[in-house]
């Protein structure tokens, strides 16, 4: 699949991948409800159970897991969706679901010694160590197959190129505005009073436009896939079985 980056397909993709990263953290704090039977408060990127949950019921740490759990789950969604027999578009919005749910990013983090994966093994082994090398093992195990898939999907000229801007971008800009700008805004006191499942105003309004931007403009999302290409080379190879022998 040829890739090609047109304005109405980044602003979908990015849409993706906040709706993603949204979905995340209410996974996270869903789970928590469930087992805690309370909402948990939480900003753009850290979430937390409700008071004293987490000492009373061990089992809150699957909460934890539960996040993480989720993207690795639209990730190999995602890498089935760019099979062989899959339909031009099914590739296109597979493609794009691998990489709008930051990959790097939970390499990343595990790499580091931190996320929720490191995270929460620590809190079972209680070994930091231990729990940082099993964690990021595992993050590696999951991911690799589907960008792998990812990468030997892409035909442009610039293989490598293509595959590290959809591997990278999306991490660098999801710290800088939803990280950075979005928590910044919150922590200035802005729509900061708590709302619906644990979140403050600024974070359920922010959910709500960027789920809103992606399912009005969903179609784009094909738009990464050159189909003008790919239609020229069918058109050619129909041509060429048709034409008679001399």
């Amino acid at each position: 699949m040829r890739l090609r980056l047109p304005l109405n397909f980044i602003l979908t993709f990015l849409a993706l991948t906040f709706v993603m990263h949204e979905a995340h953290e209410i996974v996270h704090t869903t789970i928590g409800r469930i087992i805690c039977g309370c909402w948990g408060l939480r900003d753009f990127n850290v979430w937390d159970l409700c008071e004293g949950c987490a000492e009373q019921k061990a089992i809150s740490i699957i909460a934890t897991f539960a996040g993480p759990a989720f993207t690795f789950i639209m990730i190999w969604i995602g890498a089935y969706l760019i099979g062989k027999n899959k339909t031009n578009d099914q590739k296109a919005f597979g493609f794009s679901l691998i990489f709008a749910n930051i990959p790097f990013a939970r390499i990343l983090t595990a790499s580091i010694g931190g996320g929720d994966e490191v995270w929460g093994l620590y809190q079972l082994l209680k070994n930091h160590p231990l729990a940082w090398t099993i964690g990021l093992i595992t993050v590696v195990i999951i991911t690799i197959i589907p960008l792998y898939k990812a990468f030997m999907l892409i035909e442009n000229k610039s293989r490598i190129g293509w595959f590290l801007l959809f591997f990278l971008a999306p991490t660098v800009i999801d710290l800088l505005l939803v990280m950075g700008l979005m928590n910044t805004v919150l922590e200035n006191g802005i729509l900061s009073n708590y709302w619906i499942l644990g979140s403050p105003i600024l974070v359920t309004l922010w959910t709500i436009t960027v789920t809103t931007i992606f399912i009005l403009t969903r179609k784009n999302i094909c738009l990464v896939a050159d189909n003008k290409l790919l239609t020229i080379s069918l058109y050619n190879n129909d041509s060429i079985v048709k034409t008679p022998p001399l």
